[in-house]
């Protein structure tokens, strides 16, 4: 379990540096995202700029001339103390004119930016290269200061993009400044992919490495079922190993010819034995059989009864238990093979006398329920508790395996309930468990009755 624990330091860790990759990933492409606005919304801007002045001339030259073609003469000047040589002579051209022009309207037409016309135009531009924005301006001065604005437009200074500022005239004492108010929803838009595939990614990779973890447990588990399996079965095995080996000695030495009652004893204690071991070996070989379903079953009519009364005559005899039985028993008959029946209702009964006090009483019932026979099988033992009857079932289940054995208790290795539960899903049925911890358990094995089984088989 500490292997375990260590693994899951790495996995969180692990987990912890690709968040932290991811979220530089999304950081670097946020700024990427945010830079190409930016750039977009500056050249927008100029040219949004450039056009409302010209709709300003426009509607200049219409109040004072009405549809006469008449030309205006605008001096133009050049800010020499921009160097070309920074590389941008578009741009330097550009601000140039743009200046000369805002600055003529301003001058010598006497009219100043309309800011809800250029917030019209900025919009509609932003909008046709396909960035759908709030978008304000304002005049500032050289110092930053905000002069004059969009009316109705609240200007959040952490909230807000705002382009490069415009100059309006040859003294540098107004500029124009586009403003975008809802700069993270359109980044957030083009990243939408990125968003999706960053999610996909980080999901992806925690399933990876939760299923990871699940795996190494689970194969430590199975690892520790192994271990606790082979020292149960060795246990098990070790009993009957040592009488035939002490009995084979015995009868060897010749001591016991003389005494043919002793000697027939022994013979049949090795015979014993060995029946044993040949059964353990058996249900391992019957469950893997059964596990890959390549176990053929002979179904036929059972009588239930006969069966019955001779596994509790074997027990009675076998236990030094005092052992008394109830038989309540409405179905005769069930449809089913024989021999693993048999077997798995022998477990069933010897679980019934391992874990029960000095006197055990057994109550075996059946009745026909819906195609079904239900066989119960009562005692009134230790019981088993609620936390556990959900893995009862499993193969090697570790409490009747080291548990029991380990600390003296009764014998096994966690096979018969398995074998149980196997043979009633191999006859097309189940098994159920009713328990009161100190009380009583009460196993119920279904089977179908003939008449389902050919209905099944025809459908």
């Amino acid at each position: 379990m500490k292997d375990v624990k260590y693994i899951r330091w790495i996995a969180f860790i692990a987990l912890l540096a690709i968040a932290e990759l991811q979220y530089v990933w999304l950081s670097n492409s946020y700024r990427m995202a945010e830079e190409s606005l930016w750039m977009k919304a500056n050249e927008v801007f100029r040219e949004a700029s450039l056009e409302e002045a010209f709709d300003r001339m426009g509607s200049y030259k219409r109040r004072m001339f009405g549809a006469r073609d008449t030309i205006l003469a605008m001096k133009f000047e050049v800010d020499t103390s921009y160097s070309v040589m920074q590389g941008m002579p578009n741009k330097w051209l550009m601000s140039n004119i743009h200046t000369s022009l805002q600055d003529f309207i301003h001058s010598e037409v006497h009219m100043d930016i309309s800011l809800p016309s250029l917030d019209s135009i900025y919009a509609h531009l932003l909008d046709s290269a396909g960035i759908r924005a709030d978008v304000a301006s304002c005049i500032v001065d050289s110092t930053g200061q905000v002069l004059r604005s969009s009316e109705g437009k609240e200007l959040h200074p952490g909230g807000v993009l705002k382009t490069e500022p415009l100059v309006l005239d040859f003294e540098n004492a107004r500029f124009v400044q586009g403003i975008i108010t809802n700069p993270y929803w359109i980044i957030a838009r083009r990243m939408l992919l990125v968003l999706i595939a960053t999610v996909l990614i980080i999901g992806v990779l925690v399933w990876c490495i939760v299923w990871q973890i699940r795996v190494i447990i689970r194969q430590d588990k199975v690892a520790k079922m192994r271990e606790d399996f082979s020292y149960a079965m060795i246990h098990d095995m070790k009993t009957p190993l040592s009488s035939i080996v002490m009995g084979t000695r015995i009868l060897e030495t010749g001591r016991l010819d003389n005494q043919p009652e002793k000697r027939a004893r022994y013979f049949r204690i090795l015979k014993e034995e060995g029946d044993h071991l040949l059964s353990l070996t058996n249900k391992v070989l019957t469950l893997s059989k059964l596990e890959n379903h390549q176990l053929k079953l002979v179904k036929t009519e059972c009588s239930l009864r006969p069966m019955l009364e001779d596994l509790a005559e074997k027990y009675r005899a076998k236990s030094e238990k005092r052992i008394d039985y109830v038989w309540k028993l409405e179905a005769e008959t069930v449809y089913a093979d024989e021999e693993f029946l048999k077997e798995a209702l022998s477990n069933l009964i010897d679980n019934a006398v391992k874990y029960s006090g000095g006197q055990v009483e057994i109550c075996f019932t059946s009745e026909a329920l819906d195609g079904m026979v239900r066989i119960g099988i009562r005692d009134n033992g230790f019981g088993i508790p609620f936390k556990e009857q959900a893995r009862i079932f499993e193969k090697y289940e570790r409490a009747s395996a080291t548990a029991r054995s380990r600390n003296g208790g009764a014998p096994g290795f966690g096979l018969g309930l398995n074998y149980v539960l196997r043979v009633a899903e191999a006859h097309g049925g189940r098994v159920e468990v009713e328990s009161i911890e100190g009380e009583y358990s009460l196993f119920s094995l279904y089977l179908p009755s003939e008449g389902e089984e050919l209905s099944d088989k025809n459908e």
